[in-house]
């Protein structure tokens, strides 16, 4: 039985929205939807890291890190089918998935890599508190969403490369 479950994944995702759309305008739902929809994320890339292969005991080693998970995943590989023919290349393309969100554009990678930007630190510093910065809880709810949809696209198909050092 796997560790890590997409499909729990998807319902963190799915409240986020649902939070979201209710009662958007306040502090504790902005938070909620924020925190649910991270948590989304890292469920979903320790199942893709899981399911790709690698062991269990080092992706609980990189812990929450959004940017690190992030990063293994884009290191895996999926299968690009041309007509009759397959070859492995790498999940990089998770990285340009575009988000849409309050009719401004942004990717997937970017916003994972949000700390990089000035995001506050998940997950304690979403958390917890009266004040956090993050990108908008609508971008992070699609964000969640693209990288479950991306998990559920190429779920058979990845592998975890470990890179030479």
């Amino acid at each position: 039985m796997p560790e890590y479950n997409l499909e729990s994944a998807k319902k963190f995702a799915e409240t986020a929205r649902h939070v979201f759309e209710d009662e958007n305008e306040s502090f504790e739902a902005v938070q909620v939807s924020v925190y649910l929809s991270l948590l989304a994320c890292e469920i979903s890339l320790k199942a893709i890291l899981e399911k790709a292969g690698m062991n269990v005991p080092d992706i609980i080693k990189i812990q929450h890190n959004l940017a690190t998970l992030f990063s293994k995943v884009t290191r895996c590989e999926i299968v690009k089918r041309t007509g009759s023919k397959e070859r492995w290349i790498s999940a990089q393309e998770i990285r340009s998935k575009v988000v849409e969100s309050d009719g401004t554009e942004s990717t997937v990678g970017k916003i994972l890599g949000g700390k990089a930007l000035g995001a506050s630190r998940y997950p304690g510093e979403i958390r917890y508190g009266t004040g956090f910065r993050s990108f908008p809880p609508d971008a992070l709810i699609k964000t969640a969403e693209a990288v479950i949809s991306f998990a559920e696209v190429h779920w058979e198909e990845f592998r975890y490369r470990e890179q030479k050092k």
